[in-house]
């Protein structure tokens, strides 16, 4: 500390000096004293020379003194940490965040609590912008307050984020999301996208002698999703507002406040997508295939969903994880049906665990459900249909339906979900029951769903899992795409059988033929970086008869192939 002081002194007293001989060089410049001049000007330069040597001297040393702090600080908690272990063995460490804190007990969003999946001996800090960095993974598709690792609550950047501080203001670009945020961490703002152009064909559209061909087109393309996530943070507490220009109209996908100030828990009010099933639990930026199977698409669809009324959240640890809300209609409901008298209120669940796991294998298991205790009320009566989308969104048209079922009290799924990745291979698979119940005398009805999918990472990071949605994320890029450093991105295919059946009772006077559907789906992604997908996939869709279906008289075939260009910001 003493050469410390004795450099600043110095600095001080030679920064004095500089001063007072600037004026007087520029007062004499005119003088005929030529030879004091540049005697003055020479001893100006020496003495810029050493302040910046005594600059550089002072830098260096102020590092050393933080090191030193750092180690110190280091060596205590590894003492603790040593005195934790010998008197609770058994006990688990805090999974994946938290946020420390400062001198002063506040919390510092610099840092977060990083557990290392890899091995638990390498716990650490590690600051928000290298996670985002260090992991090459895409960003969410929804306001990304206190979801995934990828979401911007910073308050530290790096010069790698193009970080720029305007009046105590930080604007970066964590994650690729452009972020405005107090120089504290206490406000923020951002803006991202999610950006989903797909192209694609009905090579066959299968339909037979007395069947209706459909809207099955030799070439189509749409803009499956197009969602601008805006989030306003103010410590704990955030808002997400995501509009949705897919699917050819104007919409909203989410509008909620979350408050995530509780350890491992994230409560949200408002409009919300609740997840369910493994596989609806996943980022559709993330996705093995390009569409989720009709099994999980119609589980969503009871009491979850997108842009669901909610009300709830979700809590978790290192090997479990539980969601639960209570939900009402979506956004567009009314809108879309202004013949509803009583909205629908229902509710969803899913609890999963991780029993093992390790740097090469994870093992899942799960049991999601989810109900529509009163279904909504119409002039029509309480009226429910389920129907089976083949594939690609690349038509309206559905081969399975049940049709309008009349006089439903209450509808109803629940399944298990089972997973497991070694290595660079990932297996999936869930088995889902549903169930209508009938007033007025009518038996109940019951269908049934499931799939089967295994991907295999070829280039990049295998597929990882996240305790905060019970999911796995996406391959991650280790090497942005450059060809002339044999980087080439991340990159996997994926291979899915699933089987979704809607004949209940189908001989019966009050059952349903509602035909049964099974779809083959290949694919293959590819990600440049963690901000670009491109991704190819082929659909073969076998459908049983459903006579009050006109596409689908007799049963039918067919077969399509589609393409997806993703951004993700």
């Amino acid at each position: 500390m003493a050469i410390y002081t004795k450099l600043q002194r110095t600095l001080l007293l030679t920064t004095i000096i500089s001063t007072t001989f600037a004026p007087f060089v520029s007062a004499h410049a005119d003088t005929s004293q030529e030879a004091t001049l540049k005697a003055l000007n020479k001893q100006m330069i020496e003495m810029n020379k050493q302040i910046m040597a005594l600059k550089k001297e002072v830098t260096t040393l102020r590092s050393q003194q933080k090191n030193l702090k750092a180690n110190q600080t280091a060596s205590r908690n590894t003492k603790s940490k040593k005195m934790v272990a010998q008197r609770a063995p058994d006990t688990e460490p805090t999974p994946l965040v938290s946020h420390t804190t400062t001198s002063s007990g506040q919390p510092d969003p610099k840092m977060i609590n990083v557990a290392s999946q890899a091995d638990d001996a390498h716990r650490n800090q590690k600051s928000v912008i290298e996670l985002l960095h260090n992991d090459g993974l895409p960003p969410p598709d929804r306001g990304a307050s206190f979801w995934s690792p990828n979401m911007p609550l910073f308050s530290s950047a790096t010069k790698h984020d193009e970080t720029v501080y305007v009046g105590g203001i930080r604007i970066g670009f964590p994650g690729g999301r452009p972020t405005i945020a107090t120089d504290d961490g206490r406000y923020s703002f951002s803006i991202g996208l999610a950006l989903q152009e797909d192209i694609g064909s009905y090579i066959n559209s299968g339909n037979r002698r007395g069947e209706t061909k459909g809207r099955f087109s030799q070439f189509r393309e749409t803009l499956r999703r197009a969602r601008i996530p805006f989030t306003f943070r103010y410590t704990d507490f955030a808002v997400n507002i995501t509009p949705d220009f897919g699917g050819g109209s104007a919409g909203l996908y989410e509008a909620n406040m979350q408050y995530g100030g509780l350890k491992n828990t994230i409560l949200t009010f408002g409009f919300f997508e609740p997840r369910v099933t493994l596989e609806g639990s996943e980022s559709s930026n993330e996705g093995a295939l390009m569409e989720r199977p009709a099994a999980v698409e119609l589980a969503r669809g009871i009491a979850a969903g997108d842009s669901r009324f909610s009300i709830g959240g979700v809590t978790y640890g290192k090997r479990w994880y539980v969601g639960s809300y209570f939900t009402g209609h979506t956004y567009s409901a009314t809108k879309d049906n202004p013949d509803i008298i009583k909205d629908q209120t229902g509710g969803m669940l899913r609890v999963a665990g991780r029993p093992y796991a390790s740097k090469d294998i994870d093992l899942h298991l799960g049991l999601s459900a989810s109900s529509a205790f009163n279904v909504a009320q119409t002039n029509k009566g309480k009226q429910y249909n389920f129907s089976g989308s083949p594939g690609f969104r690349l038509t309206q048209e559905t081969l399975i339906r049940t049709g309008a079922l009349d006089n439903v009290s209450n509808v109803w799924e629940a399944g298990p979900e089972l997973a497991f990745r070694w290595n660079r291979f990932l297996a999936k698979g869930e088995y889902i029951q549903y169930g209508i119940n009938r007033s007025g005398g009518q038996r109940s009805l019951n269908f049934d769903g499931y799939y089967t999918s295994l991907t295999y990472t070829i280039l990049g990071k295998p597929r990882s899992y996240d305790i905060r949605s019970a999911a796995f994320r996406s391959p991650a890029v280790e090497y942005d795409f450059d060809p002339k450093q044999n980087h080439w991105g991340a990159v996997e295919i994926s291979g899915r059988w699933s089987v979704l059946d809607l004949n209940s009772h189908k001989n019966a006077s009050d059952g349903v033929q509602g035909g049964k559907q099974t779809v083959w789906t290949g694919g293959v992604n590819w990600y440049p970086n963690p901000h670009f997908r491109v991704s190819l996939n082929y659909d073969h869709v076998m459908t049983s008869s459903t006579p009050n279906n006109p596409l689908n008289i007799r049963g039918r075939n067919l077969d399509a192939v589609a393409a997806r260009f993703q951004a993700a910001f």
